[in-house]
């Protein structure tokens, strides 16, 4: 063996070492919130079937291709619009380059891809048990703080005054539809930039607690299923008039949410049924905020952009019916608590990246 080729692979042991160090303390946390699930589901003798894992493990990958040829076609519009640089095909060639020849960034971007990916599984299985815990017993609750906070009103009432437009009720549709994309993209970008960087680190383990306690310590303690499904727990008519309106928005053809929310119940309901029903707090409002206050963090245009995202989200979580309001409220503050804690931690002695920006 040269002296060059061994210190090349010292220096290649020396950065695997390095990247481990960093992503020490995120994956404690997985393994932890892993075995949780693990313990729970197996308590109460409830599994997710290899058919299921794979569903969900597939579900996640097989939009990695899509979000590959967004980031490059965003980047090439970028050097063609904004930096105007005459030669942008080698550029973007080089850049592609650069990526896939520094295995320290893919080796980086792959643990914490995996790892990530052990969150979305962990936190799956320990919804789906949701009922078995909790069965759903607080909408009553959530619909009369609701009023209580909005003046007596019911808030679909009042999003539906301002946007309860047939083309509105579509664009919002459209985006809530989206909303699983942008976090599956806003998360694999995370996985695989700079593996130095905190801002990075602190979105993956926000990303964790907001899932974790929000999602599931949260969505157990106040177990609710939410407006579409108020009449059929037996608790009246009180959204009977927000559910007439987007049924007749779908019969006009347009893009509607009636036809997923009636299909959630069935499965739910259905023996040995699966469910995917929780309304408090709302994670499409809570991941939305998170990423919002992680756009901020890279650059303030992100931020802005990413913000309104979650403001569409927000609004459409309610004028959609598929949420409180109070969802929303409850998941926003969520977020912003999962975010200053993560912050905390890996600025902290448990952390790699002590002295690190907030």
């Amino acid at each position: 063996m040269t002296q060059d080729l061994r210190r090349m692979l010292t220096v290649r042991t020396d950065e695997v070492r390095n990247i481990l160090h960093r992503h020490a303390l995120l994956g404690v946390l997985v393994v932890a919130y892993g075995l949780l699930a693990f313990s729970v589901t197996t308590y109460f003798e409830f599994k997710i079937s290899g058919g299921m894992v794979g569903a969900l493990v597939w579900h996640f990958v097989n939009k990695v291709p899509q979000m590959v040829i967004l980031v490059l076609f965003g980047r090439l519009v970028y050097l063609t619009y904004v930096a105007k640089v005459p030669n942008r095909m080698e550029v973007l060639r080089a850049e592609i380059l650069a990526v896939v020849t520094r295995p320290e960034r893919l080796f980086s971007g792959f643990l914490a891809f995996a790892l990530m990916g052990s969150v979305l599984m962990s936190f799956a299985q320990l919804k789906m048990s949701i009922p078995l815990f909790h069965p759903f017993s607080w909408d009553v609750a959530m619909m009369k703080l609701d009023q209580l906070l909005h003046f007596g009103r019911h808030p679909y009432a009042l999003a539906h005054a301002i946007f309860g437009g047939h083309y509105s009720l579509t664009i919002f549709s459209l985006t809530y539809n989206y909303w699983l994309f942008v976090t599956y993209f806003v998360l694999f970008g995370a996985c695989f930039v700079n593996p130095d960087s905190p801002q990075r680190m602190q979105y993956m383990i926000a990303f964790l607690f907001t899932w974790g306690v929000g999602g599931n310590l949260m969505a157990i303690l106040f177990s609710s299923a939410g407006p579409p499904y108020y009449a059929l727990l037996g608790l009246g008519d009180a959204y009977e008039p927000l559910l007439a309106m987007l049924r007749d928005h779908a019969n006009a053809g347009g893009m509607s949410e009636t036809g997923i929310q009636d299909r959630l119940w069935q499965t739910y309901t259905r023996p040995n049924g699966i469910n995917s029903i929780s309304a408090f707090p709302s994670m499409h409002v809570a991941s939305s905020v998170l990423m919002a206050i992680y756009g901020f963090a890279i650059t303030r245009w992100l931020g802005y952009l990413l913000s309104a995202f979650a403001a569409t989200i927000m609004v459409g979580s309610v004028l959609l019916g598929w949420h409180y309001a109070v969802d929303g409220y409850a998941g926003a503050l969520i977020a912003v608590a999962s975010w200053k804690l993560s912050g905390w931690l890996i600025r902290s002695r448990i952390g790699p990246f002590r002295g690190a920006a907030a």
